[in-house]
């Protein structure tokens, strides 16, 4: 990532989610000025944050690079290593809305891999986890909804569209 973007994504002073950064983020990986692996460790780093909110805006943008983003997030992010990590983060978090987004991302994950055996260990966390007893999310199929092509949410900024 662009120095400062995935500070400026998560940083604990945001009162709403940052999306102007999370597009440049999105941007700088599908461009390739970032590699999917470091931009995804560097996320990853941020989900580790004492504070909620810090992690929560980090799912956020973990979220919108496996939507906008491609193969080369989806092989970094649907391993056993990145699953073990989020139930791990799962354990240690207190916070419901942490707790809650990660659930909902690994719901929404196993649901939009169900069809691709190489991602097959999300699924596999899913059903896990289901039989635990971790309660999930009300989910909509929209919500695993996701593909490269998809229309990007035109934002205004200074009078200009930022796509």
């Amino acid at each position: 990532m662009a120095p400062g973007q995935g500070y400026k994504a998560t940083s604990q002073l945001l009162l709403e989610t940052d999306w102007e950064s999370i597009l440049q983020i999105c941007d700088l990986i599908r461009q390739g000025d970032t590699q999917a692996k470091y931009a995804v460790a560097s996320i990853k780093k941020k989900l580790m944050d004492k504070n909620p909110h810090v992690a929560l805006y980090a799912l956020e943008v973990l979220e919108s690079v496996v939507k906008n983003c491609g193969q080369t997030v989806h092989d970094e992010v649907a391993s056993k290593t990145t699953m073990e990590e989020l139930k791990e983060l799962l354990k240690k978090q207190t916070e419901p809305n942490v707790r809650n987004k990660i659930l909902y991302l690994i719901q929404a994950w196993a649901h939009a891999f169900r069809n691709e055996p190489k991602y097959k260990v999300v699924q596999d966390t899913y059903q896990i986890m289901k039989v635990e007893g971790h309660v999930f999310p009300e989910f909509k199929e929209s919500d695993a909804m996701f593909a490269a092509e998809r229309v990007r949410v035109l934002l205004k900024v200074g009078g200009g569209v930022l796509e």
